[in-house]
């Protein structure tokens, strides 16, 4: 690698963690992942420390780690993350290590907020108001506002899967009961599958099992939780995406055309423009390198 300054995007997920490396004009110099399991028996911190070292030999502008987690509003401590096996203790120094050990800025991000920032520079968003739902394993939400990140007051805004529109009789990862992800997310969609038996792959449920009721029904919830955020915000873009989303034969019309059902009419839904999310394993790793460009030193 070219002796020049550098900034790393880290997209940790529950089975693989991504790295991008990018030079300051933005060109990608390093894409690599590896599996989570690997990184964490080493520590954390050690872990990402040894997989990060593997690809430089050039000083560190800044460092962004994006995480299924919330995270706090000046994005230094992880505040909760069901989905991962670490320790507190471990999340709590993961910044103040990382930083110490490359003499850089490190920040925190959750990780949905980082594939919608790539999504935003794929099409060319960055002066828009937009609005970004990812069904995958949760309903993940982010929201961009004209040039910034909106985080709320606290750091943990656009938690649209954790509105109380799902079965009160189910308790979510996040320790509330009756959040939208309980029957709205890939999740739910993997007990329902399995709960039946069915006797084929579960990337074929769109295929299979689309004039289910219950797919039905999951299409209408998804369709009323994401337009009534377009209804909140007037976003002018609306980014649909996420793992489920990407599996063969997603009704993604069906999809677009119940959210333009719920929208309010005129506006937002006469402007509303809606695009599908660029699909890859490494977007959430380049959308954390993007967003170091631009992180305060």
């Amino acid at each position: 690698m070219k002796n020049e300054k550098v900034v790393i995007g880290v997209d940790m997920g529950a089975t693989h963690i991504r790295i991008c490396v990018m030079d300051m004009r933005g060109d990608v110099l390093v894409t690599e992942r590896k599996k989570t399991s690997e990184i964490l028996t080493q520590g954390l911190v050690h872990g990402l420390i040894t997989f990060c070292e593997r690809f430089l030999s050039t000083a560190i502008e800044c460092i962004v780690v994006g995480l299924p987690a919330a995270i706090s509003a000046d994005r230094k401590r992880v505040l909760s993350v069901p989905n991962l096996s670490v320790s507190q203790e471990e999340l709590d120094q993961l910044s103040s290590s990382l930083s110490q050990h490359f003499h850089c800025a490190v920040f925190l991000e959750r990780d949905v907020n980082l594939q919608m920032i790539y999504d935003i520079h794929h099409y060319k968003l960055t002066d828009k108001l937009v609005l970004a739902a990812y069904l995958g394993s949760g309903m993940g939400f982010a929201i961009w506002n004209k040039g910034h990140l909106f985080i709320g007051a606290h750091g943990v805004a656009g938690e649209l899967g954790h509105i109380p529109y799902g079965d009160e009789d189910i308790r979510c990862g996040c320790g509330n009961y009756g959040c939208l992800e309980t029957t709205c997310s890939g999740i739910a969609l993997k007990r329902w599958f399995e709960h039946n038996q069915f006797d084929y792959p579960i990337d074929l449920i769109f295929k299979k099992s689309s004039q289910e009721t219950f797919i039905q029904d999951y299409l209408v919830q998804a369709a009323k939780a994401i337009s009534t955020a377009v209804n909140l915000f007037d976003s002018e873009v609306l980014i649909l995406g996420g793992g489920v989303m990407d599996m063969q034969d997603f009704p993604i019309e069906k999809l677009k055309s119940l959210i333009g059902k719920y929208v309010r009419k005129p506006l937002p839904y006469n402007e509303l423009k809606i695009l599908k999310a660029e699909s890859s394993s490494f977007n959430g790793a380049i959308g954390a390198a993007l967003y170091a460009q631009s992180c305060e030193r």
